[in-house]
């Protein structure tokens, strides 16, 4: 057994103490234990939100823009065999074997028992996927990953992670500590915001992992900590909830922060 997959394998045993390892960013004596891992230097990942009725100004790509730009850069592409969160879930409702995309040279050290490379045309054909399966990608870079996939130099690996609402490692971020939560960034320029049309079924805070919706006087308000992922907007039945990017600059924005910590031509 490889590297690779001894890591890997690790992996798979420690996702049943998420909830705890988020908690215990909050305890200062035991802090420093994460910092190797969860830093500013070493994670920034961002939600792309692909909700069909986004609004954009005239003119603007669209925000799946910013992962096939990292995927056509891309020299090498890889996807794991399977989803580590839903088939360590056991989860019901969406396909534990799609399982994330990597990208980059790093991916060289993958075991080929952990995932298998594939051209870029396929890459693009696997986000297209896991758009219409109702999947949130998530793009960046965290160091957690190298670790658990046995790569070498966690520089030159870029993780794309395509997130179902129930098994996704980030249902334990509001257990975290401030700091550790505010790594996880919103897309520049995403606006959410709620309507006149909302009548607070609350349709909105079971699907917000983050925990930043709640229903106040019958109306639905968005915390100051959403990421700007777009379920909620997908959810709601009344077509209440808006997402919206003004900025046309927003894309090379994005990319330029993600691609200042992640090499992956």
């Amino acid at each position: 057994m490889g590297r690779s997959k001894r890591s890997f394998d690790r992996l798979l045993k420690q996702y049943k103490y998420k909830d705890l390892a988020f908690r215990l960013t909050n305890v200062p004596v035991l802090s420093w234990i994460g910092r190797r891992i969860i830093d500013a230097d070493s994670i920034t990942l961002t939600y792309v939100p692909v909700n069909e009725d986004l609004e954009l100004a005239p003119g603007t790509v669209a925000p799946i823009s910013v992962i096939e730009h990292f995927i056509n850069e891309a020299s090498h592409h890889l996807l794991l065999n399977r989803c580590p969160c839903r088939s360590e879930n056991g989860c019901d409702d969406f396909d534990r074997d799609f399982g994330c995309t990597f990208l980059g040279p790093a991916v060289l050290d993958v075991d080929p028992e952990v995932g298998r490379l594939v051209s870029r045309d396929e890459a693009l054909e696997h986000l297209r996927q896991a758009s219409d399966a109702g999947l949130v990608s998530c793009v960046g870079k965290f160091k957690g990953d190298a670790l658990a996939l046995g790569v070498r130099d966690h520089r030159r690996l870029m993780t794309i992670c395509h997130c179902c609402p129930c098994c996704c490692i980030t249902t334990s971020m509001p257990l975290a500590s401030r700091d550790a939560r505010d790594l996880l960034v919103r897309l520049e320029g995403v606006r959410v915001e709620v309507t006149e049309a909302c009548n607070g079924c609350e349709r909105c805070t079971d699907v917000c992992v983050f925990k930043q919706i709640r229903v106040v006087d019958g109306v639905a308000v968005i915390g100051e900590e959403c990421k700007g992922c777009g379920r909620c907007a997908t959810a709601c039945k009344k077509k209440a909830i808006r997402v919206s990017i003004d900025d046309p600059g927003y894309v090379d924005a994005c990319i330029e922060r993600i691609g200042s910590r992640v090499d992956v031509s």
